[in-house]
């Protein structure tokens, strides 16, 4: 069965979050798991993320399969909600595309390097999509930081940003104590780790597992053989030096400023790209007498080269090197070298480099837990449909159907986006009705593309063809000619006359008009299924971590008992249509029999008729909101209920009720509401909301054409 799992950074660099990455990926290898890592978002701007799946390119005893990233030309396009859900869009699409013939999915987070907000919230709706394990991948700045502070700093910061992630495992890097909060362990002054290497190296913080309620903290030393080091030729070309002639891979592991007092540890010294201007006579002939001893370091770079005045310098160095160093020079100064250098390795890991990977890859595996993977709920992976994969399967399959959806409220700015969102996506075909002119004017002042999958219409060129069928319709009415005209010129009244012509598959109509007006003109001309006496309405809740039907919001003022039945039964029906296995809660201010009443009488007879008609729907009530939807309130009010706790359609018991919870929900908790979405109609008319988003009209069009295909014919 599928696991997945995420590793989200906090605090790290990209050096130690992608050992990790890659030790975790050799041991699900060795276990002999079908293995495939996914790097969401490859590239954002100039910033390359990538280096987990370079090496797996490039390190061939890794034969785990890579799945395409994205890569994003400008991160404020994550401030924008509709890009966002097209990232969001194709990030699911390319995991359904790569989840067959796998057990485990390692997908890799981004490191927050700017706009750390924007990146966290990414990483963590991820981890929400896929209902991912998560391990955090941390380290800590000294050895006086405790375990639990870390944890409190992660715990911290995911409160504060209202997400709920089921954490098993924290992986936490220890630096050595020569370091600080804003120190890179590959960068130094001579000066910063003169005292460390004067003394015996001593492993400082010893591996260590504590637990924190269901966390576990992986604490892994620093040590000195685990530095990367990163290829000379990079640190030439970003810095615009020169490129010695003939310069082979040369792996540079410490770099040395050299303009303070000078002290030189020989294994350290060999290993270091030497940095120091040419105008510091002093530094430049200390240097000078430490090669005279043949001490070579790796390479000397030398800042603030003149071409004739430094010359001579250059000359004199190589002849007592003997090509056993790289000499490598820049115009720019010593402090602007500084300065530069200092993001260098923030930014590249040596992927090239399969000895140092070997090296990373056995030195996790010292500390990554055996039982790992040995917890039921861990590995136990159930198909999870979560509000963005729900959204992704709701466009996947309307694009499926092909069907026409009419607008009639052509002109207005949000439906005309939408329209266009749509049409571009293949979720409808979509008809605009309205002046054209208008409509093309305000589509050319908004930016908004009108593909070849959209089509105007003007109503004043087709309304005299409706008024003969409309009278016929209306007969028992004595509608007349004048009377069917003026009716005509509303443009609901005429788009229900195109769907009742099979001209349009569906309409989705309500951005600037009123419910009874949308609903008016499907009572009097479509109507009603023959099995049912009413129309009734649900909305789809996208909550953060788990979807709801509330049923009706949109409708019905104070059903009787048997009309609420009816809703009951309506709302089964249509939930299927998205894949939801209905448990109906029918709502009350009593659970059971706690309280007696007129309107708990009603919820009461209404679920015994439902039980009656439909045994095997699962349905319970009275039940409140709050013994309905969460688990422990449930199993305490109601214990032998199976829809306690559990249930996922609401039936409020009137429209006071439903309408007020909805707009409270979604207000308050800012999450896209579906509808209202109507049912026990013949046709699929969907009514929006008069504050409605381009993103609800959106899954609205989806809604009607997944209704419309499923349509007897």
């Amino acid at each position: 069965m599928l696991k997945i799992i995420m590793s989200i950074p906090i605090n790290i660099d990209i050096h130690f979050f992608t050992s990790i990455n890659i030790g975790l990926l050799n041991y699900f290898n060795n276990k002999k798991l079908r293995c495939k890592f996914f790097k969401p978002i490859s590239q954002i701007e100039n910033y390359n993320f990538d280096y987990t799946n370079n090496i797996l390119n490039q390190y061939n005893n890794l034969n785990i399969k890579s799945i395409n990233s994205l890569k994003i030309n400008d991160i404020n396009l994550l401030n924008n909600d509709t890009t966002y859900n097209n990232i969001i869009e194709n990030i699911i699409k390319k995991y359904f595309q790569n989840i067959k013939n796998t057990d485990i999915i390692l997908i890799e987070g981004i490191i927050p390097f700017y706009i750390e907000q924007i990146l966290f919230k990414l990483n963590c709706d991820i981890a929400n999509i896929f209902d991912a394990k998560i391990i955090f991948v941390t380290s800590m700045c000294s050895k006086n930081e405790t375990l639990k502070k870390t944890k409190s700093i992660i715990d911290i910061i995911f409160k504060k940003n209202i997400y709920d992630l089921k954490s098993k495992y924290i992986f936490s890097f220890v630096k050595e104590k020569f370091t600080n909060q804003n120190s890179n362990p590959f960068f130094y002054n001579i000066n910063i780790f003169k005292n460390f290497f004067l003394k015996k190296e001593k492993n400082i913080i010893n591996n260590n597992l504590l637990s924190f309620n269901k966390e576990k903290i992986i604490c892994i030393p620093w040590l000195k053989n685990f530095i990367f080091g990163i290829d000379l030729k990079i640190i030439c070309i970003y810095l615009n030096c020169n490129l010695p002639i003939n310069l082979k891979y040369n792996n540079i592991k410490y770099i040395i400023f050299f303009n303070k007092q000078i002290f030189v540890n020989k294994e350290f010294f060999v290993k270091s790209l030497i940095i120091i201007s040419l105008k510091d006579n002093q530094n430049i002939k200390k240097i000078y007498n430490i090669l005279s001893k043949n001490i070579f370091c790796k390479a000397i770079l030398f800042t603030d080269f003149i071409k004739k005045e430094s010359d001579l310098i250059i000359k004199k160095f190589s002849k007592i090197i003997n090509n056993n160093i790289y000499l490598i020079y820049t115009k720019n100064n010593f402090y602007k070298i500084y300065l530069k250098i200092q993001s260098i390795y923030k930014n590249n890991f040596p992927t090239s480099d399969d000895k140092l990977i070997l090296n990373i890859i056995n030195y996790i595996n010292l500390y990554i837990p055996s039982k790992i993977l040995n917890n039921k709920k861990y590995i136990n992976y159930k198909i999870y449909n979560s509000p963005f994969i729900f959204k992704y399967n709701l466009i996947n399959k309307a694009c499926k159907f092909k069907k026409t959806i009419l607008l009639p409220e052509g002109n207005e700015l949000r439906t005309l986006k939408a329209a266009a969102i749509c049409s571009k996506k293949n979720i409808a075909k979509c008809i605009l009705l309205g002046n054209k002119k208008e409509i093309i004017n305000i589509a050319k002042i908004n930016n908004i593309d009108l593909n070849d999958n959209m089509n105007i219409i003007d109503p004043k060129y087709i309304r005299n063809n409706y008024i003969e069928k409309l009278m016929y319709i209306r007969k028992d009415k004595l509608l007349n000619e004048n009377n069917a005209i003026k009716l005509l010129k509303d443009n609901m009244f005429l788009a229900t006359m195109m769907l009742k012509n099979n001209e349009v598959d569906g309409i989705v109509s309500g951005a600037n008009a009123t419910t009874a007006n949308t609903i008016r003109p499907a009572l009097q001309i479509i109507k009603t299924l023959p099995e049912y006496s009413i129309i009734s309405s649900i909305f789809i809740m996208l909550l953060p971590k788990n979807i709801l039907i509330f049923s009706d919001c949109a409708i019905n003022p104070n059903p009787n008992y048997k009309q609420l039945a009816e809703i009951a039964i309506q709302s089964a029906q249509t939930s299927k249509l998205f894949n939801i296995k209905p448990k109906i809660a029918m709502i009350s201010y009593s659970t059971g029999n706690s309280s007696t009443g007129i309107e708990v009488e009603k919820v009461y007879k209404a679920t015994k008729l439902v039980q009656n008609k439909l045994p095997n729907l699962i349905i319970d009530g009275p039940l409140q909101y709050d013994a309905a939807v969460i688990k422990s309130i449930g199993k305490y009010k109601a214990p032998k209920s199976l829809v306690a706790g559990k249930a996922n359609i609401i039936i409020f018991p009137d429209l006071n009720t439903g309408n007020t919870t909805y707009k409270a929900v979604q207000r308050t908790s800012k999450i896209i509401s579906i509808g209202p979405i109507l049912q026990g109609i013949k046709k699929p008319i969907n009514d929006l909301s008069r504050g409605a988003s381009i993103e609800d009209i959106i899954y609205t069009i989806a809604v009607t054409v997944i209704q419309a295909g499923s349509k007897k014919k």
